[in-house]
């Protein structure tokens, strides 16, 4: 329900009453009114349209997050970037699969990823990529196998991936993909990499920390947060 249908069931129906001072009737104020009404209903906009990020995004912030990703400035990206992925050490145990790193993908740091990543790439395809899933948020990882592995791969089912706030928060479903492959002829990856993605709605999301669990085929259990508030 939005703002405005609200304050309209909370007026409609109960017109304001007149008061009486000395035996004579004083209407009240209309621009009293409309005061009032116009405060009540910013208030209702802000409690019901808190989000832990820029959500949704205003044609503004749409059209500076393409700027930012087509800026050649490497060193303005790469502080962009730090607060949206957490990278892992490798395991001391040198496992066979192991998470590199994890990423929280908001609607505004996808815009730049678009940007970044696209041939002629326009203001106005960031707009209408934008709109097609305006509250998509994806929390990325990404599996890497050791180096020179010969062998089945793990199944990635081996690892259990979490989002969670106060409470663990489910996806929308899970997809799974092939970033790396060094079994093919003219590939120059050096390993095998996978990565899994977990599919949102940005209002699953409150303001505050958001902590990623992951627990890894050999019983290990890894962390990463990420603080909402900090993120566009």
């Amino acid at each position: 329900m939005n703002s405005t249908s609200i304050i309209s069931r909370l007026f409609i129906g109960s017109p304001p009453k007149s008061e009486y001072t000395m035996g004579r009737v004083s209407e009240t104020n209309p621009a009293a009114l409309k005061l009032t009404l116009l405060l009540v209903g910013v208030w209702l906009l802000i409690a019901t349209t808190s989000f832990a990020f820029s959500y949704p995004l205003q044609p503004e912030k749409v059209r500076e997050a393409y700027s930012l990703g087509q800026t050649r400035g490497h060193e303005e990206l790469g502080n962009f970037f730090k607060k949206y992925i957490h990278h892992f050490p490798y395991p001391a145990e040198k496992p066979t699969a192991y998470v590199e790193s994890v990423e929280f993908r908001t609607p505004y740091e996808q815009i730049v990823l678009r940007s970044l990543q696209a041939a002629r790439y326009t203001p106005f395809q960031a707009d209408e990529d934008y709109q097609v899933n305006p509250g998509l948020v994806l929390v990325r990882f990404v599996v890497s196998y050791k180096s020179n592995y010969v062998g089945p791969l793990p199944p990635l089912d081996a690892f259990r991936f979490h989002v969670l706030q106060d409470e663990a928060i489910e996806p929308r479903k899970q997809t799974n993909g092939i970033v790396c492959n060094p079994y093919i002829d003219g590939s120059h990856c050096l390993n095998y990499i996978r990565e899994v993605l977990l599919w949102f709605d940005a209002e699953q999301f409150a303001p505050g920390v958001a902590t990623i669990k992951i627990e890894t085929p050999e019983g290990a259990t890894v962390k990463a947060k990420f603080d909402l508030d900090q993120l566009q």
